[in-house]
C-alpha cells in the first residue's frame, strides 16, 4: 500500500500515528510508527494484527459516549473526527514509573482513487502541557493557545442572531471566506458564499430545519470565497431556543479544503505520505545529517513561519540563515554535537518569520542511522512562542520587582531594566516609558529611542491628538496607531517620528487613583497592528508598572514627608511644633526662633515654659480652652489667638492651630500644630477698619469698579458707599455687578465724556471733571476724580471714582454772577439818566459863579438848581430801590 521509502518516513515520523482497517467492529491495526510505540510503551508485535479495542481495552475513549464510537462514526459518514483531550495513564516504564498524559486523537479517512474508504489514519497529539496549563487557570497561556490552535486548525465560530438579524463571524471564519477583516456578513450574503446548486440548497435546508425543530446539523460543503476560489468547509450549527422559539443559531466552520484535497490524492503513494504529515500540528521536516540541507518540509511552515515549502527547499542553508542571530550559533552547534553522538535531541530557539517577527520553536529531532552513522534527521518543529514569552515575562517581572523592593535602587534603574527586558521579548521593537506631570510628557525610560526624538517630545502637552502617548494619557485609554504617517492623531508630531523611521506606535496609560502617571509605548520601524498576544503582554506590562509606581510611592512616602517637614521649617516664618504629651516636650521648628527670638538651649521644652510667655491677661482663658479640648475624646482640633512674649520682652499677637492625636482609648498623646505671628495683620485690619469707616461715612460718593481698559462698558461696579446712594439715588443692589455706563441721569448731551474716556483708555488719573446729573427732574453737579489701581505686579486691576457734590457751590456762584450782571445793567442804564440833571446843575453853578446877575436872575437860577437837585435825588432813590430788589 505504501512504498518502502514512504514506509520509512512513516516509521520515523515524530507525530505518533497508526493505520487501522475499516473492518467494523474490530478495526485491525495494520501499521504504527516508532513515535506511537514509544508513547504507549508497547512493542510492534503487541499491536499489529490486533483490533483497536482489543489492543487498548482500558482506553478512556472506549467508555464515554459519543467518543467511544468515533471509528464507527467515520466509517458510517466518511468524515474525519477528533476526540477531546483525555487523561491517559501510560504503562510502567523500565523503572516502574507510570506517567500521565493528556492525548488528543484525530481520525482521518483514507480513500482509494475510486473514492472508497480503504483505511483510517489515527494521529495522536500530546496536549499535556496545554491541558495542565488550562487546569491551573492560566488565561494568558490557555486562552492564547486555544485561539492559536483554532487558527492553525482553521476552525472558526459563527453566530446568527435571528431576533436582531445580525450575523457575526470570528476572524478565522473571515479568513476562511477570504473577506476583509471589517467585513460584516448578512443573511443573504452568507447564503451566496455556498456554491450554487446542491451545496447551497443543502445549507439553506439545514438552517431551516434547525430553526423549526432545533435539530443540530453537520455538513461538508463547498463555498466560493471572496476571491472566487472554491473551498471545502465543514459547517456545524445548533439552535438556541427560548420559550419554544429559536432565537439564535451558532456553530463552527472548519476549513477542511486541504484535508479534502489530500484525501482525494491519498491513493497515490507520494500523496499518501504528504497527507500523513500534514495532519500533524507542527512542521514536519527531513534533512541531511551532514549538511543540514532539507529535502522535505510540511505545509505547516506556512502557518507557523509564513514561508512556502518551495522557498525553504530552494535554499540549502535556509534553516540556519533564518534562526535568530542571537540563537543561531548555539542552536546549530548543539544539533551538530548531538547528531554526531547519534542521540535524539530536543532544543529550543527562535526563528525569524516571513513578516520579520520572531517565533520560539521547540525542535524534536530523531537521528536516523545506517551502519552506525547518522544519515538523516527527521523532526517536528512546534510553535512554543506563548509559553516562552510567558516564561521570560515572569522571569523579568521577578527581577524588576525584587529591584524595586530594595530601597537604594533608583527608580530609573528599575524602569530601564524592565523596558529593556520587554524589548528583548519583541525584537525590532523600541519601547518607551513616559511620565505625566502637569499634563506634559517627560521621558522616564527610552533606552532604544533616538536621543533627538526623546528630547523633542519632552515637555509636550497631552491632548486628544498628541501622538499615541499624549492621546492615551489624555483619554485614559489604550491607543493603537499602526501607521504614524497616516493617522490624524500624529498630525503635529509625525515630523518628529518619521525621520527616525518610527512608523507605528502602540501606547497604554498607567493609571493610579484615576490619574495617568505614565504611558508605556511600543514603537516599530514598519507599519503593523498588534496581535492578541502582544496586546495581552502590553496590558500585563502596564499592570506591573502600576505596581512598581505604587510600591515606590509608598516606600518613598515617609522620606518625602520628612523632607517636606524640613523644607517647610526652612521656608516658612510660622512656628511649627510637635508636642509629646507623654514626655511633656514641645519640639519647635526653626520658624519659632525666627519669630520670637532665640533663647538658651533647653533639652526639654515643657508646656509650662510656653505658658509663661502667654500674656497674663490671656493665659487663664487659653489654658482653660486647651485643657477642655484635650479632655474631650471627640475633639481633634484646637485653635485660639492670644498675645505671646518675644525674647525682647515685646508681645506679639499670634494665632495657633493644633491637631490632636489620640490613642485607642481616646486619650490625647500628641498635638502637632503651628503658631502664626498676626501682629502686622491685626494692625492692618485696624487700619482697614478705619479706612472703611472713612469711606462709609464720608459725604463724597465712592465707587470701586473692576478694570477693563479696552472697553468702557466692560467696567463692572464692585462697591458704592452710602453717599453715592444719597447723591445718585441708586442703591448698591441696583448697580453692583453692572457697568457705570449704564447709570441713569448722566446725559451724554449735557456732559463731556471725552476726558473721562481718555483717562480710562490711557489708564491715567483724572481730577476736576464736573458732570451734570439729573435725578427726579432736578439737576445736580458732581466733581469727579478717577484713580487707577494696580496690583503688586503692576497690572491695572481696578478704578476708584470719588464724586463731590458741588451743586450748592455752583448755584451760589451762578447767583452772584447773575446779580453782578444785573447791577452792571442798572449802572449802565442809570448813568445816562443821572448825567442829564447833573449836567444842568453843573451849568447853573457855572453861570452863578462866573457871571453877574440881578437878584431876580439869581433867584431864578437857584430855582433851576433846586429843581435839578430834586430830579437827581429822585433818580438816586430809584436806583437804590432797584438795587435792593436784586
Amino acid at each position: 500500500m505504501i512504498n518502502h521509502y514512504l514506509s520509512q518516513v512513516f516509521k520515523y515520523l515524530p507525530a505518533p500515528s497508526m493505520v487501522v482497517l475499516t473492518d467494523v467492529p474490530k478495526f485491525t491495526i495494520t501499521d504504527v510508527n516508532d513515535a506511537y510505540l514509544e508513547m504507549v510503551r508497547m512493542g510492534r508485535d503487541e499491536l499489529i494484527g490486533k483490533g483497536f479495542y482489543e489492543a487498548f481495552p482500558n482506553n478512556p475513549y472506549n467508555r464515554v459516549p459519543p467518543w467511544n464510537n468515533l471509528l464507527e462514526k467515520l466509517v458510517a459518514d466518511g468524515l474525519p473526527n477528533q476526540s477531546p483531550a483525555t487523561k491517559y495513564i501510560l504503562p510502567p516504564d523500565s523503572e516502574g514509573r507510570q506517567d500521565v498524559k493528556y492525548l488528543l486523537a484525530t481520525n482521518t479517512p483514507i480513500r482509494s482513487e475510486a473514492g472508497d474508504l480503504t483505511c483510517i489514519l489515527r494521529t495522536v497529539m500530546d496536549v499535556t502541557e496545554v491541558t495542565l496549563a488550562r487546569q491551573t487557570h492560566s488565561p494568558f497561556t490557555s486562552e492564547k493557545f486555544l485561539t492559536e490552535t483554532l487558527r492553525i486548525a482553521r476552525i472558526g465560530s459563527w453566530e446568527a442572531d435571528l431576533i436582531n438579524e445580525v450575523i457575526n463571524w470570528s476572524d478565522v471564519v473571515k479568513e476562511i471566506h477570504e473577506v476583509p477583516a471589517d467585513y460584516q456578513p448578512g443573511f443573504l450574503t452568507t447564503m451566496d458564499f455556498y456554491r450554487p446548486g446542491a451545496h447551497r440548497e443543502a445549507f439553506m435546508q439545514a438552517v431551516q430545519e434547525t430553526i423549526v425543530s432545533g435539530k443540530l446539523f453537520d455538513l461538508e460543503l463547498i463555498i466560493i470565497t471572496w476571491r472566487g476560489e472554491e473551498k471545502w468547509v465543514r459547517v456545524t450549527g445548533k439552535a438556541e431556543v427560548v420559550e419554544g422559539v429559536c432565537t439564535r443559531i451558532y456553530g463552527v466552520i472548519h476549513d477542511i479544503h486541504e484535508q479534502k484535497m489530500v484525501g482525494q490524492e491519498l491513493v497515490q503513494s507520494h500523496r499518501q505520505f504528504e497527507s500523513l504529515v500534514q495532519t500533524v500540528d507542527g512542521i514536519v521536516w527531513e534533512a541531511d545529517a551532514d549538511t543540514f540541507e532539507f529535502n522535505f518540509i510540511s505545509d505547516q511552515v506556512r502557518n507557523i513561519l509564513g514561508y512556502t515549502p518551495e522557498e525553504w527547499l530552494a535554499d540549502p542553508a535556509f534553516w540556519q540563515n533564518h534562526i535568530y542571530t542571537e540563537d543561531r550559533e548555539q542552536a546549530v552547534r548543539y544539533c551538530h554535537r548531538e547528531t554526531r553522538g547519534l542521540r535524539n535531541h530536543t532544543f529550543d530557539y527562535r526563528m525569524v518569520k516571513a513578516d520579520g517577527s520572531l517565533v520560539w520553536i521547540k525542535d524534536v529531532v530523531s537521528v536516523i542511522t545506517e551502519d552506525g552513522k547518522a544519515v538523516t534527521l527527521r523532526g517536528l518543529m512546534v510553535d512554543i512562542t506563548e509559553a516562552k514569552r510567558l516564561e521570560n515575562l515572569e522571569h523579568l517581572e521577578k527581577i524588576v520587582l525584587e529591584m524595586n523592593s530594595m530601597k537604594d535602587t533608583p527608580l530609573a534603574s528599575v524602569l530601564d531594566t524592565y523596558v529593556r527586558g520587554v524589548e528583548a521579548m519583541f525584537p525590532h521593537s523600541r519601547c518607551s516609558l513616559l511620565g505625566i506631570k502637569n499634563k506634559k510628557l517627560y521621558s522616564l525610560a527610552s533606552p532604544s529611542l533616538p536621543l533627538e526624538y526623546v528630547e523633542a517630545i519632552n515637555g509636550r502637552e497631552i491632548g486628544e491628538n498628541a501622538g499615541s502617548c499624549g492621546t492615551a494619557a489624555f483619554l485614559k485609554q489604550q491607543v493603537i496607531v499602526s501607521d504614524i504617517a497616516a493617522d490624524p492623531r500624529w498630525e503635529t508630531y509625525r515630523q518628529l517620528a518619521l525621520p527616525h523611521n518610527l512608523l507605528a506606535c502602540w501606547s497604554h496609560p498607567i493609571i493610579l487613583d484615576d490619574d495617568v502617571v505614565a504611558t508605556f509605548a511600543v514603537y516599530y520601524d514598519h507599519i503593523t497592528v498588534p496581535g492578541e498576544d502582544e496586546l495581552k503582554v502590553i496590558e500585563r506590562v502596564a499592570s506591573i508598572l502600576k505596581v512598581i509606581f505604587e510600591n515606590r510611592q509608598n516606600s518613598e512616602l515617609v522620606q518625602d514627608v520628612n523632607e517636606r517637614y524640613e523644607y517647610v521649617n526652612m521656608a516658612t516664618n510660622d512656628a511649627i511644633y510637635d508636642w509629646d504629651l507623654a514626655r511633656d516636650h514641645i519640639e519647635w521648628g526653626d520658624g519659632f526662633f525666627r519669630l520670637f527670638g532665640n533663647e538658651p538651649e533647653m533639652v526639654r521644652y515643657p508646656l509650662a515654659r510656653w505658658a509663661e510667655r502667654v500674656h497674663p491677661a490671656d493665659r487663664e482663658c487659653v489654658e482653660k480652652s486647651l485643657e477642655m479640648q484635650l479632655a474631650d475624646p471627640q475633639q481633634r482640633k484646637w485653635s485660639t489667638d492670644y498675645r505671646f512674649m518675644k525674647s525682647d520682652g515685646e508681645y506679639a499677637y499670634v494665632e495657633e492651630i493644633g491637631y490632636i492625636r489620640r490613642n485607642r482609648a481616646g486619650k490625647a498623646v500628641r498635638m502637632i500644630g503651628v503658631m502664626r505671628d498676626v501682629t502686622k495683620t491685626r494692625q492692618e485690619q485696624h487700619e482697614l477698619k478705619l479706612l472703611v469707616s472713612v469711606i462709609t461715612n464720608t459725604n463724597d460718593a465712592v465707587l470701586i469698579a473692576e478694570s477693563d481698559p479696552g472697553d468702557i462698558s466692560g467696567l463692572k461696579i464692585l462697591y458704592v458707599n452710602a453717599a453715592f446712594t444719597r447723591i445718585t439715588g441708586h442703591s448698591p443692589e441696583e448697580v453692583v455687578g453692572k457697568s457705570p455706563a449704564l447709570l441713569r441721569g448722566f446725559s451724554p448731551a449735557r456732559n463731556d465724556f471725552d476726558r473721562l474716556q481718555d483717562a480710562i483708555f490711557n489708564v491715567e488719573a483724572l481730577k476736576g471733571a464736573t458732570l451734570r446729573y439729573v435725578r427726579d427732574g432736578e439737576e445736580f453737579f458732581i466733581n469727579l476724580s478717577l484713580l487707577p489701581v494696580a496690583d503688586a505686579g503692576g497690572v491695572h486691576t481696578h478704578w476708584i471714582a470719588i464724586g463731590h457734590d458741588v451743586t450748592d457751590r455752583l448755584r451760589y456762584i451762578s447767583e452772584i454772577e447773575e446779580r453782578n450782571h444785573k447791577l452792571q445793567e442798572i449802572a449802565w442804564m442809570q448813568s445816562h439818566v443821572i448825567r442829564a440833571p447833573l449836567a444842568r446843575l453843573m451849568g447853573l453853578i457855572d453861570l452863578i459863579r462866573n457871571y453877574q446877575h440881578s437878584d431876580t436872575e439869581k433867584n431864578e437860577l437857584l430855582d433851576h438848581v433846586l429843581t435839578s437837585a430834586y430830579a437827581l435825588d429822585e433818580i438816586i432813590r430809584d436806583i437804590s430801590s432797584k438795587t435792593e430788589r436784586i
